[in-house]
Formats: structure tokens, C-alpha cells, sequence
């Protein structure tokens, strides 16, 4: 990853899927939680998509995945389980 200031760094990297959120954290204790599908998708190239602004010298200390519900609660194919007799 290309950073382009000194003060830029990578907080966390990790896979999400569509139906995921990311929830991400500043030091001066502002949450924010995003869809990850409302986040746009661009070339390698570029230098990144801003998720949110943070005050002057604060910085975005911890994210987290959050993951879809369906899949938080094993409810990812239920048409197998149900209807098992035909």
C-alpha cells in the first residue's frame, strides 16, 4: 500500500464480505459502523476510499468485521436443514 503522508498508516487489514459492516473506533472514542457494500470499490492504483473524516489529530485506532447476522447466528443454508423427508 502506498502511503502518502508519514503520519498515514494501516490500521487493520482483514477480508468482509458484502453483507458485512465494518465498525471502526478513534482515539477519542468516536464509533462509526459502515455496510460494507455502501463502501465503492477502486484500482489498485488509487489511494483508498476515506470511510470517515476524524478531527484534527485524532486517529482511528481499532476496526473490527461485523459479521452479516445470517452467518453470525449459522443460518447461512437453511433450505438444507428444513423439508428433509421428500
Amino acid at each position: 500500500m502506498d502511503l502518502t503522508r508519514r503520519s498515514d498508516a494501516v490500521v487493520a487489514v482483514f477480508p468482509v464480505g458484502q453483507n458485512d459492516q465494518i465498525m471502526l473506533v478513534t482515539d477519542a472514542g468516536m464509533v462509526i459502523r459502515c455496510p460494507v457494500h455502501d463502501i465503492r470499490i477502486v484500482r489498485r492504483g488509487s489511494a483508498g476510499v476515506v470511510i470517515f473524516r476524524v478531527g484534527e489529530g485524532e486517529r482511528v485506532v481499532s476496526v473490527a468485521r461485523l459479521p452479516d447476522v445470517a452467518e453470525e447466528n449459522g443460518d447461512g443454508d437453511s433450505d438444507s436443514e428444513e423439508g428433509g423427508g421428500k
